[in-house]
């Protein structure tokens, strides 16, 4: 069952990052209108979350990845470690990647960092629940 699950973790990031192409190519500029009220609000900042959880998830895979590569267990401790380093790098690159549109032309959009900070603390459990937790040790 685990190989199994370790398999599928594979799929999860390119997964992610398609849908998320799919919304910004095909459904924002069709219903990203104002007039389309919610639809548009949550195609607005929709992108920024998943990009911030395809990038636990591309964690998750690197640490399979290095799991499988080596005869020993990597272990909590750095499981953890890399679990703290994806949320920081992610936190800190897409939100600064968020602040730097201002003057661009791209938009900038208070609500694009409440869902980029959302996206990385929902893939914080996911990583958690995929290889931290106790019955898989």
């Amino acid at each position: 069952m685990a190989q199994q699950k370790g398999k599928l973790v594979f799929f999860l990031p390119i997964s992610i990052l398609i849908l998320n192409e799919l919304i910004r190519t095909f459904l924002r500029p069709i219903y990203g209108q104002r007039r389309y009220g919610l639809l548009s609000e949550i195609l607005g900042w929709l992108p920024n979350f998943l990009g911030s959880i395809s990038l636990m998830s591309i964690a998750i895979v690197i640490v399979i990845i290095i799991q499988g590569s080596s005869d020993k267990p990597l272990s909590r401790k750095y499981k953890v470690l890399i679990l703290f380093a994806a949320t920081l790098i992610g936190l800190t690159g897409f939100i600064l990647h968020e602040m730097s549109q201002k003057g661009t032309g791209l938009i900038f959009d208070i609500s694009d960092i409440y869902a980029t900070v959302a996206g990385i603390f929902f893939g914080a459990p996911l990583f958690y629940f995929m290889l931290l937790n106790k019955k898989d040790e």
